[in-house]
């Protein structure tokens, strides 16, 4: 079941840089959504963060996303190793986090 929040962490080199992106989804039972990105460089010293309210529609694991304000995006997911706290989206790995 995706509703609930699910978070995930990438670190990403870029040429002088080293940055955190931390990317949390929250999906509510009433077909709502959010999506909060915070990005954190060494070399700039402080995050960056954007927030994004969304809807969604979840099929036959295959979720469509329309953002407020404009922009649809689609995506397949499944759990991984079928495990629900493991979620499989946009190609990469969140974990439940409530």
């Amino acid at each position: 079941m995706l509703v609930g929040s699910w978070r995930t962490v990438l670190v990403v080199e870029v040429p002088g840089d080293l940055q955190t992106w931390t990317t949390t989804w929250s999906f509510g039972a009433d077909g709502s959504c959010h999506q909060r990105v915070v990005t954190e460089s060494l070399a700039e010293g402080f995050p960056r963060v954007t927030d994004r309210d969304c809807t969604f529609i979840a099929q036959d694991f295959e979720i469509v996303i329309s953002y407020v304000g404009g922009g649809t995006v689609e995506f397949d997911y499944s759990f991984a190793d079928f495990l629900p706290d493991r979620l499989i989206f946009g190609g990469f790995e969140y974990e439940r986090v409530a």
